[in-house]
This record gives structure tokens, sequence and C-alpha cells, in this order.
């Protein structure tokens, strides 16, 4: 395959012209040493650098460019106003209450979710991930980047050893609880969870060790890889960073300086105390957190926190994206921004993201950098564990073949309007009927509760908040019966264990 980027090369001189001329155009973060001009240099092979930048937990609605009108996030908009936006991007759903562990599985391999991990429909598949399908980072790794992964992994050691080079401050899926208080932020001097994670690094071949570190987990996760891009990348290669935040995850605690940012956060325009009816997963730990009835103003100052957690990741983005273009490396930098899932923090009645109303389904997409259209948004449908395929055709290096059919680099370029259809599913054990089927055509989705036949339908261009259950309208029966139809189609053909015959 012909290399995509013989196009994109650029001088020293250009470089240096970049560095002075750019360097303001993300947001400083807010530690001084970032401040601070970097030697420059270009990767003698001068195929692009890859940057993920995985959240955890974190809703569309966390950022301005997709949709959160409460959020402040300069530095990510900043990305998308240089990039594409995909508004319509999923994650296909999970069969255990750690939508993470599925979701994550399904970035890595490339796979869906019910041939993500084959007869392992329980956590432990995924959270302990051991496959023979190639890793999307164990791929770049062999074709010559540097790969280094840093934060939230959730996937096991087997597959952190395959996937990254090095790996420094790993942690697995969720910081401990506060003991005083599961939620909120009370006094930031004496809080835990999201302060002094102890992590794991890769020591050596095959050896993973474990390392207690100090501060709040994003800043430890962002300096790991301000660390790696000062003293371990190899500048003879390009590098492939995977730099994933608990946050915006419960216990829900940031600086009390940036929760000041937030003095006027409302309820969503879906709120409600209670969720009306039995979605098949009442009982789950995110619903425990903070037990039904949630008054408004618990959701108010947990969606304030919320926001605040998701604007401290914005500044270290913005620190971050700054150190690469004083370094001259952020024009051959192909930066991914996204979410494993949302959450919905008082959307429906509902604290956690074992659903499949758009709060928790839809997640923030936005890619920029070499070979990416510039200030765009795309409204075609993809999938979360579409990025495999997509990267490596922007690179110019051939993905497996069983995951090109989910690659929505046609739709980024403007070329299609990507998945004819999107479906979803969330069940909390493989082994009982209970849960969520979902499916998106056009601006209609339907959802589906298994152990009780309800449906849900909605006219998302109409209603973004879902709000207004067409269900029992005779106008929409006809869209209802194809979607169910449909929906019946992709369950009895995908390996979905309520499908099969």
């Amino acid at each position: 395959m012909p290399n995509l980027f013989a196009n994109n090369l650029f001088s020293v001189s250009m470089l240096l012209t970049a560095f002075f001329g750019t360097v303001q155009i993300f947001g400083i973060g807010q530690t001084a040493h970032a401040q601070q001009p970097a030697p420059q240099f270009v990767a003698s092979q001068q195929r692009p650098n890859i940057l993920i930048l995985m959240t955890d937990d974190m809703s569309r609605r966390c950022v301005t460019a997709t949709g959160g009108s409460q959020a402040i996030t300069p530095n990510i908009d900043a990305l998308a106003r240089r990039g594409t936006v995909m508004q319509n991007t999923v994650h296909q759903g999970a069969f255990s209450g750690a939508i993470c562990t599925c979701s994550r599985a399904m970035i890595l391999t490339g796979r869906p979710l019910w041939s993500v991990t084959p007869n392992q429909l329980a956590y432990a598949g995924p959270a302990n991930l051991k496959t023979t399908d190639k890793l999307f980072p164990e791929q770049f790794r062999q074709e010559g980047w540097q790969t280094f992964g840093t934060g939230k992994w959730h996937n096991g050691n087997a597959a952190l050893l395959r996937s990254f080079d090095h790996a420094e401050a790993i942690t697995g899926g969720m910081l401990p609880f506060n003991q005083r208080d599961r939620g909120g932020a009370k006094d930031n001097a004496i809080e835990i969870g999201m302060m002094n994670p102890t992590c794991q690094r890769i020591a050596g071949p095959g050896k993973v060790e474990k390392h207690q570190t100090e501060g709040w987990s994003t800043d430890v996760f962002y300096d790991a890889a301000e660390t790696f891009l000062d003293s371990t990348w190899n500048h003879e290669k390009p590098f492939m960073m995977y730099v994933s935040t608990n946050a915006p995850h419960d216990p829900r605690h940031v600086p009390a300086d940036i929760i000041t940012r937030f003095k006027n956060v409302y309820e969503p325009p879906n709120y409600q105390s209670i969720h009306p009816f039995d979605n098949g997963d009442m009982l789950v730990r995110d619903e425990m957190v903070y037990p039904p009835p949630h008054s408004p103003e618990t959701v108010r100052r947990e969606r304030a926190i919320y926001l605040a957690m998701c604007a401290q990741i914005d500044d270290r983005i913005g620190q971050l994206l700054t150190k690469l273009d004083q370094m001259g490396q952020l024009k051959n930098t192909i930066v991914l921004f996204t979410a494993d899932h949302g959450l919905s923090v008082g959307e429906h009645g509902l604290m956690g993201k074992q659903n499949l109303y758009d709060g928790s389904w839809r997640v923030p997409m936005i890619i920029a950098g070499p070979g990416v259209p510039s200030g765009e948004s795309r409204e075609g449908f993809a999938y979360l564990h579409g990025i495999y395929p997509t990267l490596a055709k922007l690179v110019g290096i051939e993905a497996p073949a069983y995951t090109e059919k989910f690659g929505f680099h046609d739709v980024m370029v403007g070329e299609s309007k990507g998945q004819p259809q999107l479906f979803g599913a969330y069940m909390p054990n493989a082994k009982i009927p209970n849960g969520v089927r979902a499916v998106r055509q056009g601006n209609h989705k339907l959802l589906y509760y298994t152990h009780s036949g309800r449906r849900q339908l909605f006219d998302l261009e109409q209603d973004s908040w879902e709000t207004n259950d067409l269900i029992g309208d005779p106008k929409h029966r006809e869209t209802a019966e194809q979607l169910m139809a449909a929906l019946e189609n992709w369950m009895e053909n995908s390996g979905d264990p309520l499908g099969r015959e």
C-alpha cells in the first residue's frame, strides 16, 4: 500500500516556523515546566506519530464541540477546529456492568461486542484479555512505532505487555472510594480516590511491577506522557502514545480551583429523580453510589464536579499538545480524543452507564492531524471499535480484514455516510435475559428491554435528550416495527446470546 503521507512531509525550516508562530494555539496547562521550549527534531522515518487521548465515563456533553452546553473545554474544542468531529459515534455495549472492559477490548481488537472474547461473555473475559487477535498498539509496535501507555488500562497484563514498549502509571478499572463520601468533593486536602494512585509499570520483558505515585491521577498520567517524550522516546521512530485517564469516573474529586469554574450547573433537560421502570439492572453499583431518588441538588453538585474533572483533563490536553508543538511534532501527529462510554449523572433518573440512552451510548470523538480534514463535523454513524482500521488506513498500514468493515475513514473524509444502522446491547450477565438492546437508523432510535418486552422510540433530531417516547403513537408504528425487525435480525446473526436459536 502506498505511503499516504508522502505529500505531508515538511522541512526543518517549516518546523521552526511552526514552533515560533503557533505555540499559543492550545491553552497552557497547570504546571510550569511545560511552558519551557523543548529541543526540536523530526522522527527520521517521517511517518506520523499517533496520540490516543482516552477518558473514562465521559459523555459527549462534557465537551463543547460535541454538544456540551455547560462544558468548559477550550483545548479539546481547539482540537476539533483543527480536525474532524465524529458526532454519531457509539460503543457497542457490554455483557457486564463494567462497560469499560468490553469497550476497550473492542477498541484494542477491532472486534464487535459478541466476538471480542468468544465464549467468555463475562467480566473476566475482557478484563484479562487473552486473545489470538492482534491488538492495535501491538500492530503499530511491530510496524515500527515506539509504543507507550499510561493511565487506565483494565484489560490485563498480558495485553499490556503485548501492546507497549514502555508503560508507566498504569491503573486498573476504578480508583479507591473516599471513605467519607462516595461522591462529591468536600475537602480536597484529605480526599482520596483520584489522589496518589498506586500504579503499575512495565519493568522489563514480561515484567510488570507496582509503584506509588503522588498527585491527582490525571496529572500523574499526563506527567508520565510528558516524561516519555522528554526521556524515553527514540527520536528515530514515530511514537504511538495511549494516554487514558480514570477521570471523570467516580469517586468524583477535583482540585478546588477547577471546581470554582462551575458555579451555575443545572440538571439536564431529561432529569428525573428516579427511572420510571425497571431497566434490567437497577441495583448495579453505579446506581447505588447515590441510591434514588436523586434530588436536583444532588444532580447539580455531581454534574458540576463531573464537568470539572473533564476541565482538568482539558487543561492537561492543552499542555501536552503545546509541548508537542514546541517540539515541532504537532503537525506530524494524529491526535484522537474519545471516551470508552458516557455516563448518566441524573439523566432519566439514572447515575451510571449501564443503559443505552444517548448519554451513556454515544461518545465524543475528535480526530486531527495528517490526512484528517480540518474544521469538519460528520454526522455519519461510527463505532468506537472502528478506531483500529481507521488509524491503520490513515498511516498506510493494513489492519486485519475482520476489522475493516467497521472503519470510519471514509466518513471522516466525507466520502460515506458510515454504518447504515447502529446496534447496541447491554446485559449485566450473559446468562440471564435482563438488559436492553438498541438500534438507530436515521434520526430514529429504538430501545428494547429484553426482560420485559418494553420498547421506547425516540426521534433524536426533534428530541436529542430522549424525553418524548413515541412508541405508542400510531404515526410511528411502522417505524417502530421496521426498527424492531432490524434489531431482531441483528440479535439472531451477531452472536447475541438472546438471539441464538
